[in-house]
């Protein structure tokens, strides 16, 4: 990504994370490039926005992504 001028050094990234497979596995691969050095000095941060409209499975979702992000260490707004 880097080499491709995708994602410079030093960036920093919001990623939009759902809670569903595709976005959290987009956030692991980022994850793992910014320590692997692939992207040197890479700062991730989560965006999740819960517009309750499937009730307590958006609740669920939201509580995941924020427990995801605190395990990872990633902030998440």
């Amino acid at each position: 990504m880097q080499r491709q001028g995708l994602i410079p050094a030093n960036a920093r990234v919001l990623v939009a994370v759902s809670g569903g497979p595709d976005s959290v596995g987009l956030l692991a691969v980022l994850q793992e490039l910014g320590h692997s050095r692939h992207i040197p000095g890479l700062v991730l941060h989560v965006a999740h926005m819960n517009y309750c409209l499937r009730g307590r499975e958006s609740d669920e979702d939201a509580a995941f992504v924020s427990r995801l992000g605190t395990q990872c260490g990633i902030p998440v707004h």
